[in-house]
């Protein structure tokens, strides 16, 4: 199936699984496809039909945008390289957790618990050192009997009572040695964790911002904002002040604008985060399909970050 077909279904399984999720983007952007809530459980999803696609760039894109709305990024994905991906495995790419469509609908909608990872060498699992300790004691199953059993080293097997990985083959002896699972579940929805000081704040001397948007973002942080630049989303900058994101798109005034405001205001319902449009020129209108238009020239005039994030409240509703 197609990109948009693709979406569709997902869109339909989130809905099914009790999630909302946001419009899909008809533009094709390199950045993510969709955002989709169950309560406080907010996913970024990347679609790509061979995950080899995701580049780094996007990847630390992604990374910082979960960290900042407390979202969960996955990317979904049929092909690595020329090899089908399997179902019921994560895959990662570049530290996100990577599944195929069928692996996430199981997941989400029939319970189907996720234990193995691709990793170089094969398919692992986490085991529970705690349990595999204790039932080994319980047993009273010596280390040699272990390893001999299993097939192992008794440095092996030590090293997995401390906590180490094993190779779902391994894991599977050592499960019917216990006959008893011993193996941890993957939570796909866990999110993200990452260092503040990894954010990518724009910084006036950046090369490769385009006009506008430098003077938009140079402007907000004379507020007091801190922008951290998106620039392969559906807008250009996570701008952040205390405890408020705003979703900040910065857009000439075009046949693009209107867009780009629907797919982020679908973004903004989801996210429960304002999003406001910067453009270039003073316009009529004070918002566009529901997300809040403010030009340049007005923004020069605003002292406190206050004031924009009271702006964009009277102009959400505004004719």
């Amino acid at each position: 199936m197609d990109r948009i077909e693709l979406l569709t279904h997902i869109r339909e399984f989130l809905g099914n699984a009790g999630f909302s999720a946001s419009d899909p983007c008809a533009l094709r952007l390199p950045g993510f496809d969709l955002v989709a809530r169950r309560d406080e459980t907010l996913l970024i999803i990347k679609v790509l039909s061979n995950i080899d696609g995701l580049s780094e760039d996007v990847a630390n894109e992604l990374h910082a945008l979960a960290y900042l709305l407390k979202a969960t990024p996955l990317l979904i994905g049929e092909k690595n390289g020329t090899n089908d991906l399997e179902d019921d495995v994560v895959y990662f790419r570049f530290g996100i957790q990577t599944v195929t469509t069928s692996t996430l609908q199981n997941y989400l909608l029939d319970e189907i618990p996720v234990r193995a990872y691709a990793a170089p060498g094969g398919l692992y699992v986490t085991l529970d050192q705690e349990k595999i300790r204790r039932l080994r004691q319980e047993k009273n199953i010596s280390l040699g009997s272990f390893a001999h059993h299993v097939r192992v080293s008794r440095r092996m097997v030590r090293m997995y009572e401390d906590g180490m990985s094993a190779r779902i083959d391994i894991a599977d002896r050592i499960e019917e040695m216990f006959e008893q699972t011993v193996t941890m579940p993957i939570d796909l929805l866990k999110p993200l964790l990452m260092e503040t000081k990894q954010l990518p704040f724009y910084k006036k001397d950046q090369g490769n911002t385009k006009e506008l948007q430098s003077e938009i973002f140079t402007l907000l942080q004379n507020i007091g904002y801190r922008v951290i630049p998106m620039d392969r989303g559906p807008f250009e900058a996570l701008s952040k002040e205390k405890e408020k994101i705003l979703l900040t798109c910065v857009q000439e005034y075009n046949k693009k604008l209107a867009e780009k405001a629907h797919f982020i205001s679908s973004i903004s319902k989801i996210t429960k985060k304002h999003a406001v449009v910067f453009t270039d020129k003073e316009v009529d209108k004070k918002n566009l399909e529901g997300t809040p238009i403010i030009g340049k020239k007005e923004l020069r005039k605003i002292r406190d970050p206050e004031d924009v994030f009271t702006l964009i409240l009277e102009r959400i509703t505004s004719d």
